[in-house]
């Protein structure tokens, strides 16, 4: 969407500028917040009829800025806070917590325009940007101060207190990193120590990891084994069954070996008989041929008679 600035908008656009912007960016923020209007057919005309006071404004918005951008050159601005011993802070300084004091000063900034990345979390002097105008930046100093009894937080005009103050925070800094330094040296030589130490326990160290290794490995093997060994139990067992059938039908043979061989010596004395049982037979024919011819004469005879 295109909206029409009516202030400057850093990276953005200075007032009277009709600027492409997302669609969220102008509705919910450069919208509500009276920083631009929507860049209708209306407003443009409006925008086109006052452009000439809007260039006077401008001006007067430059010349302003200036001015406030000299008084802000000119400006210390002091705030205590309860540290610790390497001088952190037990909380932060923002950007609204300068806006609000510069405010007690009759000094009216937004805090959008002082340019202050992080919030403030250690003890120093700081020198921090604010943007008054898209032309007109100035440099606002800020001493965070190790509170004491009494908290401190007051603007005041530089002086030769001012650069006391600096001078003896710059110090303080300077001796607590140099404090700082000296207990960590100790930690470093004895970090150095640990990793000489380290490095010639090296080749143990890679010895034990071999060792460890092939133990690995051969409790890999040991479980593969025995996760086979179901199946080599199982082949065992058919053998065993193979070998049992063969010793069964081994036996089977050798006892059917003399039945068969019993079997044969009847079935040749039987056909050794058949000759005998014939002749036995016929024998019994023969005389029961001549009993019925004894018979027959007999009977012829007492025919006759």
């Amino acid at each position: 969407m295109e909206v029409i600035l009516i202030d400057d908008v850093f990276e953005l656009g200075r007032r009277g500028q009709i600027v492409r912007v997302a669609d969220g960016y102008g509705r919910n923020y450069l919208i509500p917040k009276r920083l631009a209007i929507p860049a209708t057919p209306g407003n443009r005309k409006i925008i086109e009829q006052q452009r000439l006071s809007i260039a006077k404004k401008e001006a007067k918005y430059t010349e302003e800025a200036e001015l406030l951008a000299q008084e802000l050159g000119q400006t210390h601005v002091l705030i205590s806070r309860k540290s610790g011993d390497a001088g952190t802070l037990f909380g932060s300084v923002t950007s609204k917590d300068i806006m609000n004091l510069l405010k007690t000063s009759e000094i009216q900034i937004d805090r959008r325009k002082i340019m202050l990345q992080q919030p403030i979390k250690s003890i120093g002097n700081y020198r921090i940007s604010v943007r008054l105008h898209s032309d007109v930046t100035a440099e606002l100093l800020v001493s965070i101060l190790l509170e004491g009894d009494q908290p401190v937080a007051r603007v005041k005009k530089k002086d030769e207190e001012s650069d006391q103050i600096v001078s003896e925070l710059d110090a303080r800094v300077q001796e607590i990193r140099r404090l700082t330094r000296t207990e960590e040296a100790p930690a470093e030589e004895a970090t150095e120590a640990v990793e000489e130490s380290t490095a010639e326990e090296t080749p143990a160290e890679e010895a034990t990891e071999a060792t460890e290794a092939v133990e690995e490995a051969t409790e890999a093997v040991e479980e593969s084994t025995a996760e086979e060994t179901p199946a080599e139990e199982a082949t065992e067992a058919t053998e065993a069954v193979e070998e049992a059938t063969e010793a069964v039908e081994e036996s089977t043979t050798a006892e059917e070996a003399p039945a068969e061989e019993a079997t044969e010596a009847v079935e040749e004395a039987t056909a050794e008989e058949a000759p005998a049982e014939e002749a036995t037979e016929a024998a019994e024919e023969g005389e029961s041929l001549t009993e019925e011819g004894v018979v027959e004469k007999k009977t012829e005879e007492s025919t006759t008679d």
